[in-house]
Protein backbone atom coordinates (compact mmCIF):
# COMPACT_ATOMS: atom_id res chain seq x y z
CA UNK A 1 0.00 0.00 0.00
CA UNK A 2 2.88 2.29 0.88
CA UNK A 3 4.52 1.75 -2.51
CA UNK A 4 1.32 2.83 -4.30
CA UNK A 5 1.22 6.09 -2.31
CA UNK A 6 4.88 6.76 -3.10
CA UNK A 7 4.30 6.03 -6.80
CA UNK A 8 1.29 8.37 -6.93
CA UNK A 9 3.31 11.11 -5.18
CA UNK A 10 6.20 10.72 -7.64
CA UNK A 11 3.87 10.86 -10.66
CA UNK A 12 2.06 13.93 -9.25
CA UNK A 13 5.36 15.69 -8.54
CA UNK A 14 6.66 14.89 -12.02
CA UNK A 15 3.47 16.22 -13.64
CA UNK A 16 3.61 19.37 -11.54
CA UNK A 17 7.25 20.17 -12.34
CA UNK A 18 6.78 19.35 -16.03
CA UNK A 19 3.88 21.77 -16.20
CA UNK A 20 5.95 24.53 -14.61
CA UNK A 21 8.69 24.30 -17.20
CA UNK A 22 6.41 24.98 -20.17
CA UNK A 23 4.80 28.13 -18.79
CA UNK A 24 5.45 31.11 -21.07
CA UNK A 25 4.27 34.70 -21.25
CA UNK A 26 3.23 36.16 -24.58
CA UNK A 27 4.84 39.61 -24.37
CA UNK A 28 3.72 40.56 -27.87
CA UNK A 29 0.14 40.96 -26.63
CA UNK A 30 0.95 43.38 -23.80
CA UNK A 31 0.82 47.18 -23.86
CA UNK A 32 3.92 49.30 -23.17
CA UNK A 33 4.95 49.19 -19.52
CA UNK A 34 4.08 52.73 -18.49
CA UNK A 35 1.24 54.56 -16.82
CA UNK A 36 0.94 57.46 -19.23
CA UNK A 37 -0.51 58.01 -22.68
CA UNK A 38 1.32 57.10 -25.90
CA UNK A 39 0.81 58.51 -29.40
CA UNK A 40 2.56 59.28 -32.67
CA UNK A 41 2.42 62.80 -34.12
CA UNK A 42 3.83 61.55 -37.43
CA UNK A 43 5.89 58.62 -38.61
CA UNK A 44 8.90 60.17 -36.88
CA UNK A 45 7.55 62.07 -33.82
CA UNK A 46 6.46 59.98 -30.85
CA UNK A 47 5.01 60.79 -27.42
CA UNK A 48 5.56 58.18 -24.71
CA UNK A 49 4.41 57.90 -21.10
CA UNK A 50 2.72 61.32 -21.02
CA UNK A 51 1.00 62.04 -17.70
CA UNK A 52 0.07 64.86 -15.35
CA UNK A 53 1.31 64.74 -11.77
CA UNK A 54 -1.53 65.85 -9.52
CA UNK A 55 -1.96 66.25 -5.78
CA UNK A 56 -1.00 63.68 -3.16
CA UNK A 57 -4.66 63.57 -2.07
CA UNK A 58 -6.99 63.02 -5.06
CA UNK A 59 -9.91 64.56 -3.15
CA UNK A 60 -8.04 67.92 -3.11
CA UNK A 61 -7.43 69.02 -6.73
CA UNK A 62 -4.05 70.55 -7.43
CA UNK A 63 -3.91 74.15 -8.70
CA UNK A 64 -0.86 73.21 -10.74
CA UNK A 65 -0.20 69.86 -12.34
CA UNK A 66 3.16 68.97 -13.79
CA UNK A 67 3.31 67.36 -17.24
CA UNK A 68 5.83 64.59 -17.77
CA UNK A 69 6.53 62.61 -20.91
CA UNK A 70 9.19 61.49 -23.34
CA UNK A 71 9.23 63.07 -26.81
CA UNK A 72 11.15 61.27 -29.53
CA UNK A 73 12.16 62.41 -33.00
CA UNK A 74 13.22 59.54 -35.27
CA UNK A 75 13.45 61.85 -38.29
CA UNK A 76 16.47 63.43 -39.93
CA UNK A 77 15.64 67.09 -39.13
CA UNK A 78 14.99 68.79 -35.79
CA UNK A 79 11.37 69.41 -34.83
CA UNK A 80 9.87 71.80 -32.30
CA UNK A 81 7.00 71.38 -29.86
CA UNK A 82 5.03 74.57 -30.59
CA UNK A 83 2.29 74.31 -28.00
CA UNK A 84 0.18 72.07 -25.80
CA UNK A 85 -3.51 72.93 -25.53
CA UNK A 86 -5.77 71.39 -22.87
CA UNK A 87 -9.41 71.00 -23.92
CA UNK A 88 -11.98 72.92 -21.91
CA UNK A 89 -9.58 75.67 -20.88
CA UNK A 90 -6.49 75.77 -18.81
CA UNK A 91 -2.96 77.04 -19.23
CA UNK A 92 0.21 75.19 -20.19
CA UNK A 93 3.65 76.66 -19.51
CA UNK A 94 6.57 74.83 -21.10
CA UNK A 95 9.57 74.47 -18.79
CA UNK A 96 11.78 75.56 -21.70
CA UNK A 97 11.47 75.62 -25.49
CA UNK A 98 11.48 71.99 -26.59
CA UNK A 99 13.45 71.27 -29.72
CA UNK A 100 13.54 67.62 -30.65
CA UNK A 101 16.85 66.80 -32.26
CA UNK A 102 17.02 63.59 -34.31
CA UNK A 103 17.50 60.50 -32.14
CA UNK A 104 17.81 62.51 -28.90
CA UNK A 105 14.73 61.97 -26.72
CA UNK A 106 13.50 64.91 -24.64
CA UNK A 107 11.80 64.63 -21.25
CA UNK A 108 13.76 61.62 -20.04
CA UNK A 109 14.73 63.08 -16.65
CA UNK A 110 12.69 63.56 -13.52
CA UNK A 111 11.78 67.17 -14.33
CA UNK A 112 8.46 68.06 -15.99
CA UNK A 113 8.27 69.32 -19.54
CA UNK A 114 5.45 71.74 -18.62
CA UNK A 115 3.24 73.11 -15.85
CA UNK A 116 -0.52 72.88 -16.37
CA UNK A 117 -3.11 74.87 -14.42
CA UNK A 118 -6.88 75.25 -14.67
CA UNK A 119 -7.63 71.60 -15.49
CA UNK A 120 -9.39 68.90 -13.50
CA UNK A 121 -10.44 65.28 -13.74
CA UNK A 122 -8.80 61.88 -13.87
CA UNK A 123 -7.78 62.40 -17.50
CA UNK A 124 -7.30 65.62 -19.44
CA UNK A 125 -7.65 65.74 -23.24
CA UNK A 126 -4.66 67.67 -24.58
CA UNK A 127 -3.47 68.52 -28.09
CA UNK A 128 0.26 68.59 -28.84
CA UNK A 129 1.29 70.72 -31.83
CA UNK A 130 4.69 70.23 -33.47
CA UNK A 131 6.33 71.97 -36.43
CA UNK A 132 5.81 70.02 -39.63
CA UNK A 133 3.42 67.42 -38.18
CA UNK A 134 -0.30 67.09 -37.69
CA UNK A 135 -1.47 67.89 -34.14
CA UNK A 136 -1.96 64.87 -31.91
CA UNK A 137 -4.67 64.60 -29.25
CA UNK A 138 -4.05 62.56 -26.11
CA UNK A 139 -6.15 61.58 -23.11
CA UNK A 140 -3.50 62.43 -20.51
CA UNK A 141 -4.00 60.64 -17.18
CA UNK A 142 -3.57 62.50 -13.88
CA UNK A 143 -1.41 60.52 -11.45
CA UNK A 144 -1.60 60.90 -7.70
CA UNK A 145 1.60 62.30 -6.15
CA UNK A 146 2.31 59.17 -4.10
CA UNK A 147 4.71 56.23 -4.21
CA UNK A 148 7.12 56.43 -7.12
CA UNK A 149 5.41 59.57 -8.44
CA UNK A 150 6.11 61.51 -5.21
CA UNK A 151 9.80 61.89 -6.09
CA UNK A 152 8.96 63.67 -9.37
CA UNK A 153 7.90 66.88 -7.61
CA UNK A 154 9.81 69.72 -9.29
CA UNK A 155 11.76 72.22 -7.23
CA UNK A 156 9.72 75.10 -5.70
CA UNK A 157 9.42 78.22 -7.81
CA UNK A 158 9.63 76.46 -11.17
CA UNK A 159 8.12 78.60 -13.89
CA UNK A 160 7.74 78.38 -17.61
CA UNK A 161 6.43 80.15 -20.67
CA UNK A 162 2.65 80.01 -21.35
CA UNK A 163 1.75 78.08 -24.51
CA UNK A 164 -2.05 78.08 -24.25
CA UNK A 165 -4.50 80.26 -22.40
CA UNK A 166 -7.98 79.58 -21.04
CA UNK A 167 -10.81 79.65 -23.53
CA UNK A 168 -14.24 81.00 -22.78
Amino acid sequence: MRSIAVAVSVVALAALTAGCTVTTIDTAQHAPQNDGANADASQTLHLRNVFLLGAADPSVPSQENFLFGVLINNGHKPAQLEQITPEGGGTVRLSAPITLHPNQPAGTGEQPIATVSGVSGGTVPMTFTFTGAAPVRLQVPVMQRAGWFARLTPPPGSTGTPTASPTS
